[in-house]
């Protein structure tokens, strides 16, 4: 008989004063008692035909891997069951559990308040309570708390962002990685806002699909820092991505 996933470790926070909650400063110690290598994930896997979708999927098998070649790791995304964050909650479950995977969500929008399910196979859960956050449709309300999280966490260590897919959120998350100078590795060809950022950064011409959120990553001043960004393509499957997110992690240790 299969043992059953350990229950994912929950933790409902207000957006207001991070800073001086006990419990997230918990979180934070005990997170870093575990891990000292960080990847932060940005993006989903919206509107993708089933091969490209595919193609995502399998290249998150590299945060599977990361722990075979010694690495501590702690991983940070959204928590739904849904794209990117299922395949690392898939690729978590692949390793045995052997890496850290933190979701942060509106408290308003997943279970058990909202409709949206998370991943179970996330080992820490925080639900984020934004008391100016609308009464429908919250995404994004969590995204300042989130990043507050994240630099908590990383602070010191080496940590990078992955951007596969995603939409005008994603991209704010992006502005929040390059603001706290992390490196982000764009999965071009992965759609969307990872393209539209590709584009930026190669001077390319977009496609009509993604024009208007070229033109929102211009508004926020991305890509801004281009020394930042690094741009690997779908096709390199989860051994490029591996590889890339090792190189950025040697070069932040360095």
């Amino acid at each position: 008989m299969a043992l059953a996933m350990p229950a994912a470790k929950s933790l409902e926070v207000s957006s207001v004063a991070p800073e001086s909650n006990a419990k997230l400063s918990a979180l934070v110690s005990e997170i870093r008692s575990e891990a000292d290598r960080f990847v932060f994930l940005c993006g989903g896997a919206a509107k993708m035909d089933s091969e490209r979708y595919q193609q995502t999927v399998a290249m998150f098998d590299a945060l599977s891997q990361l722990p075979l070649d010694g690495y501590r790791l702690a991983v940070g995304d959204g928590g739904t069951q849904a794209g990117i964050m299922e395949a690392a909650g898939e690729a978590r479950r692949a390793s045995g559990n052997q890496f850290v995977l933190i979701g942060v969500a509106p408290a308003v929008e997943v279970a058990p308040r909202g409709s949206t399910p998370t991943d179970p196979n996330h080992s820490h859960i925080v639900t984020v309570a934004d008391p100016s956050a609308p009464a429908a449709d919250a995404w994004g309300t969590e995204t300042e708390t989130m990043y507050w999280l994240f630099a908590r966490l990383a602070a010191g260590r080496p940590s990078v962002a992955v951007l596969v897919n995603g939409g005008k959120i994603a991209l704010r998350e992006v502005l929040a990685n390059v603001e706290a100078g992390r490196i982000v590795i764009v999965v071009e060809g992965s759609g969307r806002a990872a393209d539209a950022i590709a584009c930026l950064l190669k001077g390319a011409a977009a496609d009509s699909e993604i024009t208007d959120l070229c033109h929102y990553a211009q508004s926020l001043g991305l890509p801004g820092r281009p020394e930042l960004f690094r741009v690997l393509p779908l096709s390199a499957g989860a051994n490029g991505l591996r590889g890339a997110i090792v190189n950025v992690l040697g070069e932040a240790q360095s």
